[in-house]
């Protein structure tokens, strides 16, 4: 028989799940407020909740569940998968989450997997994504911040304690502009949507022509899906933008490849809306920077599977914990 598994990914905003089967198809899709403000008893009852709503969307008795697996953000540490770092639900630091859920789900035998929701994106980009059969990959995650994920041979690597790929935080300027983190120069702070409308902003007071440029003046605060749009539509000033945005990503790229010599680098998260005008700057920058043996046989790619990955990829994981899953073979 099949097996299927419930995906849970927590976000800040809502919590999203989905039944999904052994073959990585999505039998449902859910989504409910987070609500992370009411307290950390209030979003494991909310995780639990979306679970079973997953579950009876895809009409599944839970006696067809063979896991629950939850993505969520911050690192866990230990058996219970105490949080931390978590500080869009900074109620949720310091909690054991993991022993919380399996004692909310009140199942004795049901398998509950924890893990990094960045980690559990990249999971299902190596699995059902556009890095099917690759086993050594990296994963950014381009939106208000920087994240990522890392699949080393077929396995999501943590890291020594759980702090693995915090990809946005990889120093591009010593003593450059600071961080949300406190640090200065780190990737987020020239590489994300709020860097990229921060750089728009710094261009109007420059002069230069922009199609946006009234609504700065009038602080209508463009975003980066603005500056996408009017890239697309020819605007040469935010085209540059995107272009530069790029080559800060390239760098990243750069250092990832001569690291860890993955397969394969994807990237997700709104920013990529902009398609080739963000993509050929990051494959060029990456290509001008990096030892020839190291790029060559890597593929540089945008994800494909829009906001279902950190579902999918906690109910993928949860299932490879499980072995429910056979283990992939190098092509």
């Amino acid at each position: 028989m099949a097996r299927r598994a419930i995906g849970v990914d927590l976000g800040g905003t809502n919590i999203k799940a989905g039944a999904v089967a052994e073959d990585g198809a999505l039998l449902s899709r859910v989504a409910i407020p987070t609500r992370g403000g009411d307290g950390h008893d209030a979003v494991v009852a909310r995780i639990v909740r979306a679970a079973e709503m997953a579950r009876a969307e895809a009409r599944l008795p839970w006696s067809a569940v063979a896991a629950v697996g939850v993505g969520s953000p911050g690192a866990f540490e230990g058996a219970d998968g105490v949080v931390h770092h978590s500080p869009n639900l900074k109620d949720m630091e310091g909690k054991p989450l993991l022993r919380t859920l399996r004692r909310a789900f009140g199942r004795p035998g049901l398998p509950v997997a924890l893990e990094n929701d960045a980690n559990v994106a990249a999971y299902a980009e190596s699995w059902v994504g556009v890095g099917r059969r690759c086993r050594h990959m990296v994963l950014f995650t381009l939106g208000t911040g920087i994240g990522g994920g890392l699949v080393l041979d077929g396995e999501i690597w943590r890291g020594a304690w759980g702090a693995a790929a915090e990809l946005g935080h990889m120093n591009l300027f010593p003593d450059g502009i600071r961080c949300a983190c406190g640090n200065r120069g780190c990737l987020e702070a020239y590489a994300s949507a709020p860097a990229l409308a921060r750089r728009l902003r710094a261009a109007v007071a420059a002069g230069q022509p922009t199609v946006l440029a009234e609504a700065v003046r009038r602080r209508q605060a463009p975003d980066a899906r603005d500056i996408t749009l009017a890239a697309r539509a020819g605007d040469r000033t935010c085209r540059a933008l995107l272009t530069e945005t790029g080559r800060y990503l390239g760098i990243a790229v750069m250092n990832v490849l001569s690291m860890l010599n993955v397969e394969l680098v994807v990237f997700t998260g709104g920013l990529t809306a902009a398609g080739a005008l963000l993509l050929d700057p990051i494959r060029r920058e990456a290509r001008r920077r990096t030892f020839a043996l190291a790029f060559d046989r890597a593929r540089i790619l945008f994800s494909r599977m829009g906001n279902d990955a950190g579902v999918i990829g906690a109910a993928g994981w949860a299932l490879h914990r499980q072995r429910a899953l056979p283990r992939r073979r190098t092509p």
